[in-house]
């Protein structure tokens, strides 16, 4: 489906004409002092999700047996998603699982927020064993300071 394209302005006057747009597919209203909003029908959102879980659903029948027995290829993770050559192979295979429980999770909800939220935890994992911190921030401190008064 397409989106048409109307200003933010033109659908203040005239509301209802927008009626008309969304028949043939989503409608972007275009501000000028904000982002841009996207008008759908909510039994088009309803389809796309559902489809979207039927997919997810599917796709992660072959991973889940994979995941359980520990048998992830990892040359074919570090090929898709790069950066994941930085982490070692154990939490390689940690962040495969939690995103395929994640994914599975987040497109029965129909919001990938967290899901987000665990690749950029990851990438930043990633990021730090690439600059070879982890194994420091891992250990504890040398030595301490002078004790803190209370407030």
């Amino acid at each position: 489906m397409s989106a048409h394209e109307l200003a933010w302005s033109s659908f203040l006057r005239e509301p209802t004409s927008v009626e008309r747009w969304l028949r043939h597919g989503d409608v972007l209203l275009r501000r000028r002092d904000g982002q841009t909003l996207r008008l759908s029908r909510e039994s088009s959102e309803t389809a796309q999700r559902e489809a979207l879980l039927a997919a997810v659903r599917l796709l992660t029948v072959g991973a889940s047996r994979a995941k359980k027995k520990l048998q992830i290829d990892e040359a074919e993770i570090a090929e898709r998603l790069p950066w994941t050559r930085f982490l070692p192979a154990a939490d390689r295979t940690t962040f495969v699982a939690e995103f395929l429980d994640t994914l599975e999770s987040c497109a029965d909800l129909g919001e990938f927020v967290a899901l987000g939220r665990l690749v950029e935890d990851w990438k930043a994992t990633a990021s730090l064993h690439a600059e070879g911190l982890a194994g420091r921030l891992k250990g504890g401190l040398r030595g301490t300071g002078a004790r803190v008064p209370r407030p």
